[in-house]
């Protein structure tokens, strides 16, 4: 059965299935292409008639095999800027909205992913949910403006704020409530709602950090580097093709241990003045109310393909060494990992957690708190179904959205699962509807909510670990 969304720009038809109206593909921005790609996000423009909103529009280039988008049916253009949008009604109710903005590194992801169908959030929260495509790699976060001009970096982040102007105007169409919006972000998709409150993005009224690496929003020059090999791949003749630029994406050196993705946002001085952990500390953010936090074992789920003959204590204190910087001793803070962990992968794993999950996203969410902000801290302890892999990054996915059979080793698919992930969306939701989950974290040793198979507030939780990589981050040094 077909639905009718009658929005500022023109009628889209949407579909229903099970007390659920879907409209997919929704354009939210003019095609970011030929004259318009590496361009600043232009307005969509306004349609005549009826358009058709029920098949996913492509999502963006990256790397990803034929077969795979076929077995999917999906197609991957640069025309790629659209919405999917989940509703119990294209009426005037007014529901409060949930946009969430997928992770995967900049490079990889789309709104249409199983994981991410909003079906089920819909029904049982009784709100609008929202999903976007933007652009991703260099076409979205290359830092070229000696070739492309100052408009032409961070685009991903121009997309995203346009988006999130779009269904501020517009929602309204769908059933939502333009004034009680929650930008909600996992991986790099909540490192680009951390830098959206930072540049004083106000198209949005609250914000879920999910799992957001904080840390790597990059400084001009390390975008620089990015830029010089991935020109150098490319050339500066001419317009390189979708396949030259994945290629050339590819093949760019990451770097550090852990790697730091090339395609995060950068510190531009014309969308990113600061970084996020800087303004944070230094000056006032949007006032809104925040609700963030991490996995217990986000980093293990990378680590799983390094054989034992790899995770050794050498390796353990190099990766030690290399994430505390020169100059500090890691013997203390090795002393206190090793007393909380069973065993040389879990102390390899945890480190990365915490310096790049867990200590930069308490550094952002302590700040905010401290100027007078609603704050709820939580870490998700439940555990996948495969034992080498603990509460391991993008675990809390199927748990929020309830699609839990779409990636079943992640979280399960069982019993229990499902009553943790009935959980947590009750949780999200009472956020997302304004109200307050659970007690405010208001600073260091204030309480966060642990979500697993005991599930309550801890307070001063794993306090020590996270303070020691304070001084890696550029609020402090």
């Amino acid at each position: 059965m077909t639905a009718l969304a009658h929005t500022a720009l023109g009628t889209l038809r949407g579909d229903t299935s099970d007390d659920v109206v879907v409209f997919r593909g929704v354009p939210y921005a003019a095609p970011p292409i030929g004259e318009r790609r590496w361009r600043p996000t232009q307005p969509v423009q306004s349609w005549a008639g009826i358009r058709d909103a029920t098949v996913f529009g492509p999502i963006p280039p990256q790397a990803i095999s034929p077969e795979r988008l076929a077995k999917r049916g999906l197609t991957m253009s640069e025309d790629c800027l659209t919405l999917n949008i989940w509703t119990p009604a294209a009426d005037d109710a007014r529901r409060p909205v949930l946009v969430f903005l997928h992770g995967g590194g900049q490079t990889q992801g789309h709104g249409s992913a199983p994981l991410l169908d909003g079906s089920q959030l819909a029904r049982r929260g009784d709100i609008v949910v929202v999903t976007m495509n933007f652009r991703l790699g260099a076409l979205g976060c290359l830092y070229a403006p000696d070739w492309h001009g100052a408009g032409s970096t961070n685009l991903t982040l121009r997309d995203q704020k346009c988006a999130l102007q779009w269904i501020r105007e517009n929602i309204g169409a769908f059933g939502g409530d333009p004034d009680a919006v929650t930008a909600a972000g996992q991986s790099s998709g909540a490192i680009a709602v951390a830098a959206l409150m930072a540049s004083g993005c106000d198209f949005f009224d609250r914000a879920i950090l999910q799992s957001g690496g904080l840390e790597r929003v990059r400084s001009t020059a390390a975008a620089s580097t990015v830029a010089e090999q991935f020109t150098g791949a490319v050339g500066r003749a001419g317009e390189p093709s979708v396949e030259q630029i994945l290629a050339a994406q590819g093949g760019i050196d990451p770097g550090f241990v852990p790697p730091q993705g090339p395609f995060h946002p950068c510190i531009d001085g014309v969308v990113i003045a600061e970084h996020p952990l800087v303004v944070a500390r230094t000056r006032a953010m949007p006032a809104i109310p925040v609700l963030a936090g991490s996995t217990r074992d986000e980093w293990r789920i990378f680590d799983a393909t390094l054989g034992d003959d790899v995770v050794t204590e050498r390796y353990v204190r190099q990766r030690a060494q290399a994430l505390a910087g020169q100059g500090h001793d890691v013997d203390a803070v090795l002393a206190a990992y090793h007393a909380d962990h069973n065993s040389l992968r879990d102390v390899a794993g945890a480190l990365v957690t915490d310096y790049h999950f867990a200590a930069p996203t308490e550094q952002f969410v302590r700040a905010h708190a401290e100027r007078g902000n609603a704050v709820f801290r939580y870490e998700l302890q439940w555990p996948s179904p495969r034992p080498e892999l603990g509460a391991c990054h993008d675990s809390c996915l199927p748990l929020v959205f309830g699609n839990l059979a779409a990636a079943p080793g992640l979280a399960g698919a069982d019993d229990a699962a499902r009553g943790m992930s009935e959980v947590i969306q009750q949780l999200w939701l009472e956020f997302i509807r304004g109200g307050e989950p659970w007690e405010r974290y208001e600073g260091v040793g204030g309480p966060t909510m642990i979500l697993g198979r005991e599930s309550g507030t801890a307070r001063g939780h794993r306090a020590a670990q996270l303070a020691f990589w304070e001084h890696r981050y550029p609020a402090y040094g």
